[in-house]
């Protein structure tokens, strides 16, 4: 999963003058070992493997380091758990039915148009990395008809 041109999480933040703990470590390789969304607890279940002492806040530290380092994202769906995705699982969004909360991803492109108008229209510069939309699925639609 993680490429970012074969360069680790650690080198990246160590080049960016970080100090790299050990618990950093450990949180950093789990991040880049598990695929997909992730949330905290999904990290510190795996950290937890290595090193019990780890606790759940610094995982959260560590995390919400990675997102203001702009090197992962983070979206709800709708739950109360944020989830993370490293940079390199790409610009793509998710459409979440309130009914049955199904997830389906949809490429970032979509918003070419409404980027290009809102910078055109109000000198806007929008950023759209991972976002989530609700609403209600075309099956649970059809079902409610």
């Amino acid at each position: 999963m993680m490429q970012h041109n074969d360069v680790s999480l650690i080198k990246m933040i160590k080049e960016r003058g970080m100090r790299i703990t050990p618990q950093r470590a450990i949180i950093l390789e789990a991040v880049e070992s598990l695929r997909g969304h992730i949330t905290v607890e999904d990290v510190f279940q795996r950290v937890q493997t290595v090193n019990a002492y780890i606790s759940l806040a610094t995982v959260y530290r560590t995390l919400e380091m990675l997102r203001d380092m702009n090197l992962i994202t983070q979206t709800n769906f709708g739950q109360s758990q944020a989830h993370f995705a490293l940079k390199d699982h790409g610009s793509h969004h998710h459409l979440v039915c309130l009914n049955c909360h199904q997830l389906e991803e949809f490429s970032d492109d979509i918003f070419d148009p409404i980027r290009v108008s809102l910078e055109d229209s109000y000198g806007f510069e929008v950023y759209t990395e991972h976002m989530s939309l609700f609403g209600i699925c075309q099956n649970c639609r059809k079902a409610a008809s």
